[in-house]
Parts: structure tokens; sequence; C-alpha cells
């Protein structure tokens, strides 16, 4: 029904599908409606289905997107346990009764509970499973989540560890019950590898001049080169066969550090040997670009956060300036 509101503009409000299907309701001039309710009409009469109320519950749709697409991304047992905890905590409500300000709502409790960028990832996770769904014609709705946008998040300070700081810590990792500990330190400060690409590492992908990271996390090989002299170091500790080199040894980390008196940043524990090496590799004369290439970062604004501790940083402003 179009009906004439007291400000001269019209009003669509109807249900293509009857009484128990979804609610249309449009504002705009009174041929603008009557052509978008006949497309409607014509819609419903080509794909009923379309006009259903969705009672599926939210994990109900977290569930459907991990079968036809979640499980095939590198880390999806973990992004599926995650979204499925989102539901939980939203009370998990029938598709047709959540909205961008359920969502909202749990957003701004959530925010005393976790950091924003925790908060962020939620909102990714779950605004993904609808545009998925809907991109592979599961859901037929629109995604409710589209006009939420993440919270900005304020820069982290990237520590790194100093030229005096890496010989010490070293030593309270080669003093470890696991003599794997100091192997993979130096393996990470050497290629900037994250800890769980540097220790498990399988031996066909540690050559003589060069590494080879194929479990990253996006997925992408990365080939970095290294000096023989640490290539026959790290088979010297090695497992001499096996499907990886090196034990788990993040522990055993934690504690060398805990020992060495060295004081870190909340979440940087093994990071900082990535930090460490990208942030000498520029402080040495190292080119931005290729740090991208070793890093494996598919945005160059993410490595730009080492950018300020190249030598010459911005050293040819003057120089470039147009007057």
């Amino acid at each position: 029904m179009i009906k004439k509101l007291p400000d001269g503009r019209y009003k669509l409000d109807f249900y293509p599908a009857g009484a128990k299907g979804p609610r249309i309701q449009r504002i705009g001039t009174k041929k603008e409606l009557k052509a978008l309710q006949a497309q409607f009409e014509l819609d419903y009469q080509q794909a009923p289905d379309r006009f259903t109320v969705d009672k599926r519950r939210l994990s109900d749709l977290v569930k459907l997107w991990y079968a036809v697409h979640g499980s095939t991304l590198r880390d999806a047992r973990y992004r599926l346990s995650r979204t499925i905890a989102v539901c939980d905590a939203l009370g998990d409500p029938t598709v047709d009764k959540f909205s961008a300000a359920d969502f909202s709502r749990y957003r701004e409790r959530r925010l005393n509970e976790v950091s924003v960028s925790t908060v962020n990832h939620e909102t990714r996770y779950l605004r993904a499973v609808f545009a998925e769904l809907i991109r592979l014609d599961q859901f037929h709705g629109k995604n409710p989540l589209a006009t939420i946008r993440t919270f900005a998040e304020r820069e982290r300070e990237l520590s790194f560890l100093s030229a005096e700081q890496i010989p010490v810590l070293l030593a309270e990792c080669d003093k470890s019950s696991n003599n794997h500990c100091g192997a993979v330190a130096r393996l990470c400060l050497a290629t900037g590898a994250r800890w769980s690409e540097a220790n498990n590492l399988p031996p066909s992908n540690l050559l003589d001049d060069r590494v080879i990271f194929s479990d990253t996390k996006n997925g992408r090989i990365r080939v970095v080169p290294i000096k023989p002299a640490l290539a026959d170091d790290l088979r010297k500790v090695a497992y001499p066969v096996g499907q990886r080199l090196f034990s788990s040894c993040k522990g055993a980390f934690r504690k060398a550090v805990e020992r060495s008196g060295i004081e870190l940043p909340d979440g940087q524990l093994t990071h900082v040997l990535r930090h460490t090496f990208a942030s000498h590799f520029l402080i040495n004369g190292g080119d931005i670009l290729a740090l991208q290439r070793i890093l494996g970062h598919s945005d160059l604004k993410v490595t730009m956060r080492y950018a300020h501790l190249a030598p010459d940083y911005m050293a040819r402003v003057r120089d470039l300036s147009p007057i």
C-alpha cells in the first residue's frame, strides 16, 4: 500500500509474501514506489523463497558459512570458535530478529572486557559470514553489519631489541633445557619469521643459503636468504629425522625472556624477534620494499610502521621540495 505523508512524500508499506513474510517499507515519490512495488511482486513470483522470514539461528549461519567457505581458510577452526562465541554472547538470536543495533550494543559492552582490536576482529568475522553467504546465495536478506564500521585503533608501539640486548637474550635461550629454543630464536632474528613459522619449519625447507617459509599466515610462500654458517648451526641441534626440525619451545622462550630481565609490551613476546629483525634491517640501510617481501606483508602500510628507523627516512625532503 502506498500512502501520502504530511510532508508531501509517499510511503510504501506492504508484504510481498503475505502477512507471514517480510515487511517492505520505503519512502519516495509515488512513481518510484509504484515501480518498486511492482519489482518486489515480480521478484516474489520468480523466487518466493527469498521472501520467507529467516528463522535460522545466528549460529546456524556461522556453521553453514564454515561448511561452504570458512573451512578452507588457514585459521578456520579458530575463526569458527571465535564467531560462535560471539553468537552465544549475543544470545544466539534468530536471523530475522538480529540487527545492527543489537550488535552495536554488544560491542559497547565488549569494549569494557577486551581490546579495541579484538572487538574489530569480531566485527569483521561476523560481517564476513553474512557477506559470503549472500555471495553464495545461501542468505537472501541484507547484511545487518554492512553499515557497522570498525573502531579506529591506536597504533601500538613496536618494541625491538637493541644490539646489546640480543646476545643477552640468546644466552638465556641457550641455557634452556629445550635445546631448540636458541635455534628458533636465531632463525626468527635472521629472517623476520614469526615464531610459529620458524618453530614448525620442515627439514626440506632449510637449504644451505636460504629458508623457505610455506606455512605462513597469509598462505604465501616466502624465501629468505640466510648465511650458510647459520644453516649449519641449525642442523647441528635440529632433529635428524622427522616432519619438523624443532620441538615446540615457546614456553622455554618465555622463561628465557623472564631470566634476561628484558621487559616487553603485552602481546609482543615472540613477535619482538620479528620486530627486531625489521628494525635493524632498516637501521642498517635495508630497503623498505625488500622488507615488505621478506616479512610477507600484503599491504605496504603495515611495513611502513618501521620506516622511521631508516637512516635516510625523509632525508631528501629539503632537496625535493618546490622551494
